[in-house]
């Protein structure tokens, strides 16, 4: 079913050639597949017309393929059974726009947020910043301006990228509507898990949401990543004491040793040292975390741990069948997060409906949304 319905779109959105549907605000400059993306072709694409269109096309966004496109193949079962999990139409049809942007890339297919609305709101982001007041960063295109965010509702002042900023606060990551009558989001009192806290700026966004009787814990454990949170929540002091910063990784174990290159946002992590690490810390798991801080519930759970999703859930499994909390699970790291999270949370048995959010107008920032009805 699957198949069939992506190779329709293929074939529909193969003949557009837009011009206007690049993020130069995120990325510099293009790059173009050439091997990979024909071989990839010659083994998907059965028509004819369709492998020539695609051959003849010109250039395909490398960055945008989550994973090598060349094993896309083999996902297609998965896919398939992604998008009969998926709740809504819409979700549906955002999943086969997804993955036709991951073939054939933003010469071709123009994601739902690619229209003028995307290129005004960051302009009005962008007139936010004070570009007198910045932290450096690494990666000085990304250096982090202060911004004040009263004008958009949020009384809130923080150092961030633009972009970063319009994610969250204007485009809404973290919330789905559902129908008229619903948003899937963080609620008033709510205990929120925001796993993946960076800058804070998502920490920031759900204290603001969850108000005087909800709770945000926060977890970063990159130091130079908590120096900038801290500055970020000291500078919101409306804010503060309903956030708590948690230092450490989050794992399917407790107290696993991990070694880390601090590098901000672009920070390397693993399980074996070498040479290039310069700092370690220790993982904590989901479970173990509720527990010893006596937690009596929680309600959202929030993550975009580079990866790390599945082995965060399978350290949750306890506190999801006994709380059954909201989830926001980013999704778009690999190809294997991308397919085989849903499943993980569908064998849980516990009556959870999926639904799909993209932020972006490439191909980061897709959350793969749960909730028990």
């Amino acid at each position: 079913m699957f198949e069939k319905l992506l190779k329709e779109q293929l074939l529909k959105e193969s003949v557009n050639y837009y011009t206007d549907n690049f993020d130069y605000h995120t990325h510099t400059k293009p790059i173009v597949l050439k091997k990979k993306v024909i071989n990839f072709a010659k083994r998907f694409f059965f028509s004819k017309p369709i492998l020539s269109i695609l051959l003849t096309s010109g250039f395909f966004y490398k960055k945008i393929l989550l994973g090598n496109i060349q094993n896309l193949y083999k996902y297609l079962e998965k896919l398939d059974n992604l998008y009969n999990k998926l709740e809504s139409e819409e979700s549906k049809q955002l999943l086969l726009k997804i993955v036709a942007f991951k073939v054939l890339g933003y010469l071709k297919v123009k994601l739902p947020l690619s229209k003028p609305e995307f290129w005004g709101g960051i302009k009005k982001m962008k007139s936010l910043a004070n570009k007198d007041d910045k932290i450096e960063v690494p990666y000085k295109p990304y250096n982090l301006y202060l911004h004040d965010l009263n004008e958009l509702g949020f009384p809130i002042k923080m150092y961030l990228h633009s972009i970063a900023l319009f994610t969250t606060y204007t485009v809404n990551h973290y919330q789905k509507t559902v129908s008229d009558k619903h948003i899937l989001k963080v609620e008033e009192g709510d205990v929120v898990l925001d796993l993946g806290g960076c800058y804070g700026d998502t920490a920031l966004y759900f204290a603001h949401l969850v108000g005087e009787t909800g709770k945000v814990y926060s977890f970063e454990f990159i130091p130079s990543n908590q120096e900038i949170w801290q500055r970020n929540v000291d500078l919101n002091l409306n804010l503060k004491d309903r956030i708590e910063l948690v230092g450490n990784p989050v794992w399917d174990k407790s107290r696993v040793k991990m070694f880390y290159k601090d590098s901000g946002a672009s920070s390397q992590v693993s399980f074996e040292n070498s040479e290039k690490y310069n700092g370690t810390t220790e993982t904590v798991a989901i479970d173990d975390f509720v527990k010893e801080n006596n937690l009596s519930s929680v309600d959202f759970i929030k993550t975009d741990i580079e990866a790390a999703e599945p082995y965060a859930i399978k350290g949750a499994l306890e506190i999801i069948k006994k709380f059954k909390p909201k989830l926001a699970i980013s999704i778009y790291h690999n190809m294997d997060d991308f397919t085989g999270i849903v499943e993980q949370i569908d064998e849980l048995n516990l009556g959870y409906k999926f639904y799909l959010q993209h932020a972006t107008i490439y191909g980061s920032e897709t959350v793969l949304f749960c909730e028990v009805a």
